[in-house]
């Protein structure tokens, strides 16, 4: 189970993080999740919409100059209270998973924090960690789910 994540390339330049979130906000688009990372030449901002908006974010962006792809991350209800993101972190580090990048959105479920991973295993395809989370009683949040925020 997965959700989409655009993922856009910014130039390390002021100004550019505005220009970014002033084309989604001219769009209509209402981010849940955003996350920056950084390196010496170009930042990378993850975000997450609501399905209907992906296409139209993907669209108003490229218009406007950004490189921007969509691909696919777990996201995790995660018990809100003390070692709560621990018990996740437990079971992917018993199943040998690396987490590549991880952040949370806006919003919670349920009293749960919601956590995006970007995750990863030597042998096992992204479909089979997430069945392994399932099968770990890993609450993972489907697209439709993000939706409903």
């Amino acid at each position: 189970m997965f959700i989409t994540q655009i993922s856009v390339y910014l130039e390390n330049c002021k100004g550019t993080l505005r220009t970014l979130t002033k084309t989604l906000a001219e769009a209509g688009i209402d981010m849940l999740a955003l996350s920056i990372a950084d390196t010496t030449n170009f930042g990378i901002v993850r975000i997450v919409v609501r399905e209907a908006d992906i296409d139209k974010a993907i669209v108003a962006l490229r218009e406007n100059g950004f490189i921007a792809k969509t691909n696919h991350v777990v996201c995790a209800a995660v018990p809100n209270k003390p070692a709560g993101l621990d018990g996740l972190l437990s079971i992917i580090e018993a199943a040998n998973i690396s987490i590549e990048y991880m952040y949370s959105l806006y919003y919670s479920m349920d009293n749960k924090a919601l956590m995006v991973l970007r995750l990863s295993a030597e042998d096992m395809e992204k479909e089979q960690i997430a069945a392994l989370l399932a099968k770990e009683s890993v609450d993972l949040i489907s697209q439709a789910d993000i939706n409903k925020l």
